[in-house]
């Protein structure tokens, strides 16, 4: 393997990362199961299965959409820790997706969950390439209205992100509105447990899968894992790629607080032609939708390494 050659403008730093006094605001969006399954399809189940060896599933019917206010972002460790920090906000879609290990021919599920998200949003560029680069997460640039979201007053938050909305010579690639949350009717409920494993309290149709989530929330975890596929396109093809795999993030939350209430919304979600969030999540697109649940939580969390689970 060829040793990385290090610039002192370049932001692709590995981790592990420290990120002390977030707080995520969260909206749980009702999502179609078989959308969900051709995302792991398609980008975690890369290859064959005798090749990689395990199998993504999904397995609930919902996304979380998070937005994350990042007081510090820090580099964990020298020289990376010398540099200084950053701050962000980002916005995200995630799932549960279960780990099934191929052995003797079977497909054994692993203990407990993992998390995929498909579509991320942040604020900062050295985020955005980072985290692209070197850990698979699809970033992408985000402006968010109002600049800064955390005590938004009145509850009122759009996000844009550079987006064509037809595929066509004419189109001019520009930021446009993807996100909307606006002020709604209602009372929402608050969750019980701790992010982010809250509103688990689900009956599974597979007996292991349903046995294994019981006891999930029985003691539950203190680390989690995001898997995402990170790749590099051959600059000689147009349909090849250079460097394929799938990356496991792994995340360490400490000191979370109890969930919090937040304003009753509706969160509407549009559609482009370079970016269609609603199809491939399974919802409607530009439309109001009422949260299934939401609230707001404040934590420490430590991205604490990664790991190539499948290289090709």
């Amino acid at each position: 393997m060829a040793r990385f050659i290090m610039r002192d403008d370049n932001p692709e730093i590995p981790p592990p990362y420290d990120f002390p006094g977030i707080t995520i605001q969260s909206f749980r969006l009702p999502a179609t199961l078989s959308n969900l399954q051709d995302i792991c399809d398609k980008f975690l189940n890369i290859g064959t299965l005798e090749e990689r060896g395990f199998e993504y599933r999904a397995f609930l019917g919902f996304v979380d959409m998070e937005i994350v206010t990042y007081p510090r972002m820090a580099f964990a460790e020298p020289p990376y820790s010398n540099w200084g920090y950053a701050s962000q906000q980002e916005i995200y879609f995630r799932f549960f997706v279960w780990k099934f290990v191929y052995a003797s021919g079977v497909l054994w599920p692993e203990p407990m969950p993992q998390f995929c998200i498909p579509f991320i949003f942040v604020d900062n560029s050295w985020s955005m390439i980072s985290g692209r680069n070197v850990i698979g997460f699809p970033k992408l640039m985000a402006q968010f209205s109002p600049a800064t979201v955390l005590g938004a007053n009145p509850f009122q938050i759009s996000v844009s992100t550079p987006a064509l909305k037809s595929h066509s010579s004419a189109t001019k690639l520009q930021m446009e509105p993807i996100i909307s949350i606006d002020p709604s009717s209602g009372n929402p409920q608050l969750p019980d447990g701790l992010w982010p494993w809250l509103g688990l309290e689900v009956s599974l149709s597979d007996p292991l899968l349903e046995a294994y989530l019981q006891l999930l929330l029985a003691a539950v975890p203190d680390a989690f894992a995001t898997i995402e596929l990170k790749q590099f396109r051959d600059a000689e093809s147009l349909t090849e790629a250079c460097y394929q795999a799938v990356v496991a993030t792994r995340f360490a939350p400490s000191n979370i607080g109890a969930p919090q209430p937040l304003p009753p919304v509706t969160v509407t979600v549009a559609k482009y032609a370079s970016l269609n969030i609603p199809r491939d999540l399974g919802f409607p697109a530009d439309t109001p939708i009422q949260p299934l649940l939401q609230y707001a939580v404040t934590l420490d969390l430590s991205a604490t390494g990664a790991d190539n689970l499948f290289v090709r």
